[in-house]
């Protein structure tokens, strides 16, 4: 019996001290304070909400700068830059001796069916379309000659060369169609079939300060030539440099 009662005794002790403590904290308003900063699982949600929303956010950004940082646009008659990096030094765009110059414009574009041109100067790309072309080499369905002159100026601020294959202008560009949403893709027949050198390897050699006239052939199809913004695509492989994308067709324009 009597060790009930003190059972009962520290039972009612330790309830007292602790109404003490509890009484105390909601005087100095600690226990407000407490149920302030424990968060709920409401709470928690909430905040998984945000930092979620934030990080798609964040993604959304970056998804849009790259959508802003399209590739360089020119037309015809207006001169762009096509910059090559000198190997011997770490390009810089800041710095004019770390990469050499061409300055090119798209002077005419003329695309026909007709074969108003040496067909000589076709390498490759007919074997496959007899069907399409008559004896005179015309084509008579499902396909144009686009025939592209450019002008093109070795910069003559550029570095001496020690290779002579540093003087040269490259030849095989590719051609893309444009995208309403900025981005391209490959056409077709990509490659330009032809150029105008006589050089075995294609390119055109220029000393610093020369320009020259250089015309590449290039075969499109009628889809294409209906329905697509075609462009060349100025880049040098491996260049820290994005390039410029030159447009020599828009449908319903001159060439239609």
């Amino acid at each position: 019996m009597k060790k009930k009662i003190k059972s009962a005794v520290i039972s009612i002790g330790i309830i007292s001290v602790l109404l003490l403590s509890i009484l105390i904290g909601v005087k100095n308003g600690t226990i407000d304070k407490l149920t302030k900063e424990m968060p709920t699982l409401e709470t928690k949600q909430e905040q998984t909400n945000i930092q979620n929303e934030n990080q798609n956010n964040t993604g959304n950004d970056s998804a849009r700068e790259e959508n802003l940082s399209k590739r360089d646009v020119a037309y015809i008659g207006q001169q762009f830059e096509l910059r090559d990096d000198d190997i011997r030094y770490k390009y810089d765009e800041n710095n004019r001796k770390t990469y050499n110059v061409f300055y090119i414009s798209v002077r005419t574009v003329n695309i026909s069916r007709e074969c108003n041109f040496d067909v000589n100067r076709i390498r490759f790309g007919l074997d496959d379309k007899k069907d399409s072309i008559d004896a005179d080499y015309n084509f008579i369905s499902d396909y144009y000659y686009a025939m592209i002159e450019l002008e093109v100026t070795k910069d003559i601020n550029d570095n001496d060369i020690i290779l002579d294959n540093d003087n040269e202008f490259h030849t095989l560009w590719y051609s893309v169609k444009l995208n309403e949403d900025g981005t391209y893709n490959k056409i077709e027949n990509y490659e330009n079939v032809g150029i105008s050198s006589d050089n075995t390897h294609g390119n055109v050699h220029l000393e610093k300060g020369e320009t020259k006239t250089i015309t590449l052939y290039y075969l499109i199809t009628d889809e294409e030539f209906e329905n697509e913004i075609l462009a060349i695509d100025f880049y040098i492989e491996g260049s820290p440099c994005k390039g410029t994308l030159a447009i020599i067709h828009e449908p319903g324009g001159e060439n239609e």
